[in-house]
């Protein structure tokens, strides 16, 4: 057998001779020794003597065989740099590595598969047009533009994988929360085989490169299974006997939606919306994301900056809030942008754009600035090249709800009655004409208890506990019914924003009235039989 640490010291040496942009070029994260032990004892463990790995990388998986000559392996891997970087410290011919992309590489079946993918988002996924082809052509599987490698490697093993075979799969958990995700969820629960999910809540000691939550998928095709188990490992110590862990939750797979978010399973499920009292946020309008500059470094400005540039606070730029650390209480008005000019804060957005389409003419301090910021390629960014004139900002009204983007912990909710807009640190809350009444009653239930406790669970989760909202996945948030917001009276509301104001905390009764929109699961009760 060979020595455990081999693995590391190999990946830490190649690392070393090809540095951070190659690997960022192919995706590459290795597999930690541990972690490719569990997954090829678990693979091997259904009874075949057949492994296949369709990205071989540093040989990761075949360094965790117990035995390699009993086994039949075979590999794929498309950078031919890091097999001969594994050639020269093997020492070993490697005929069993086919050197090809193995997205565009069809017509086989495997036995059993283990797979630590590469890991490229879309925007780096170079080829992937071509693969989309391939998958629609050789599966008739159209794959969201937003799908990653790794999603597709997935896919694509799902199909080749024999029929009483095993797969093991580690790779970002994403996909489970993601729109794109739907199609591989789709394809998960469709061939019958998922066998269990585990998200390994160690990531950052496992993948310390890596910005997203990692985990396994274990797929079986021995059997159709009914259920899928969803573990939740926080020590890699306890894949060593990966048997006696108890699942956070098993879930029948009639039950599993592949358009709704799966990574809530991973929690302990204490509470249930209940439904009389509830309707889905959109009733009342939608969140939408901050304003997007483009070029925060040139269109933020700390009020020392404005002086120096001459440009005039009043008509060439506009408050904003540009942080979310620049507000630390849940509710936040002019006097405390005020504070934060006074301490010479970026809290100015440079806003003069909408004067060349009107024709009225700028200042020549502001002209100025343009001319600096064209000389310094701001006007070439992006998302700037694609607005007329570039320099021309987003025309928004400030949102009196905010929700903070991305959290450890307690997401940020505000109730903004400043002037100031936000940018893309938050999200705000546009009402619609029923929803513009409830605004501030909506703001006491995102500050509760009850409502935190439902609306994390449409936060994204990325690697080192960090979590992320998006805009549309807020929209079927459980919210209070239109009756339930009646019975909180306008003095009420306006006393509880004020002691927020005050002391950064919600009032117990608002706690209280909103507790009946969740109800404790109650553990079922044993069987007599």
């Amino acid at each position: 057998m060979r020595d455990p640490a081999n693995g590391d010291r190999a990946a830490h040496e190649y690392t070393a001779s090809v540095g951070v942009a190659h690997r960022r070029r192919h995706g590459q994260f290795f597999t930690p020794p541990a972690v490719a032990r569990f997954m090829t004892r678990w693979v091997l463990d259904g009874g075949s003597s057949s492994l296949f790995d369709p990205a071989f990388g540093l040989g990761a998986f075949r360094d965790a065989l117990p035995n390699p000559a009993n086994i039949a392996f075979r590999a794929s891997e498309i950078d031919a740099g890091i097999v001969r970087h594994w050639r020269r410290a093997r020492r070993e011919a490697g005929d069993f590595i086919a050197i090809e992309d193995y997205l565009l590489s069809w017509g086989r079946r495997h036995a059993n598969i283990v797979c630590n993918p590469p890991y490229m988002r879309f925007q780096k996924f170079g080829n992937r047009h071509a693969v989309f082809r391939a998958f629609e052509k050789n599966l008739g599987l159209r794959l969201s533009g937003y799908t990653n490698t790794a999603s597709a490697f997935l896919c694509k093993s799902l199909a080749e994988l024999g029929p009483a075979g095993r797969m093991a799969y580690i790779m970002p958990l994403e996909f489970l929360g993601t729109g794109y995700g739907a199609v591989v969820k789709a394809r998960l629960l469709e061939s019958g085989h998922l066998f269990g999910l585990v998200r390994l809540n160690c990531e950052k000691a496992l993948f310390p490169d890596a910005t997203t939550s990692a985990g396994i998928v274990l797929c079986d095709t021995r059997t159709r299974h009914r259920a899928v188990r969803f573990h939740d490992v926080h020590n890699v110590c306890e894949l060593d006997d990966f048997s006696a862990l108890r699942p956070r939750a098993t879930v029948p797979v009639r039950h599993l939606d592949p358009n709704a978010k799966w990574l809530p399973h991973f929690r302990a499920k204490r509470w249930r919306t209940t439904p009389a009292a509830s309707t889905a946020l959109r009733a009342y309008g939608k969140f939408t994301r901050g304003i997007a500059t483009g070029a925060n470094a040139f269109f933020v400005l700390r009020p020392s900056t404005a002086r120096e540039l001459g440009l005039n606070p009043a008509t060439d730029c506009v408050p904003c809030i540009a942080r979310s650390v620049q507000i630390s209480l849940p509710v936040f008005d002019d006097a405390d942008h005020e504070a934060l000019r006074a301490r010479d804060q970026p809290a100015l957005l440079f806003s003069v754009g909408s004067a060349a389409s009107t024709g009225a003419a700028f200042s020549r301090q502001a002209a100025a600035y343009i001319r600096s910021g064209e000389q310094a390629g701001f006007h070439k960014r992006f998302l700037t090249r694609k607005r007329n004139p570039w320099h021309k900002t987003e025309a928004r009204t400030p949102a009196r709800l905010l929700l903070g983007v991305f959290a450890r912990g307690e997401y940020k909710v505000v109730l903004n009655t400043s002037r100031a807009l936000h940018l893309t640190c938050f999200h705000g809350f546009a009402p619609n004409a029923a929803g513009g009444e409830f605004v501030d009653r909506l703001f006491l239930f995102f500050a509760s208890r009850t409502g935190r406790r439902i609306a994390s669970l449409a936060q994204r989760e990325y690697g080192n506990a960090l979590r992320k909202f998006e805009p549309n996945d807020l929209s079927d948030v459980p919210v209070p019914t239109p009756g339930l917001f009646a019975t909180l009276h306008p003095a009420d509301v306006a006393g509880a924003v004020a002691h927020m104001r005050e002391t950064g905390t919600v009032p117990q009764w608002v706690d209280d009235r909103f507790a009946p929109l969740l109800r404790e699961n109650k553990p079922p009760k044993p069987s007599s039989a």
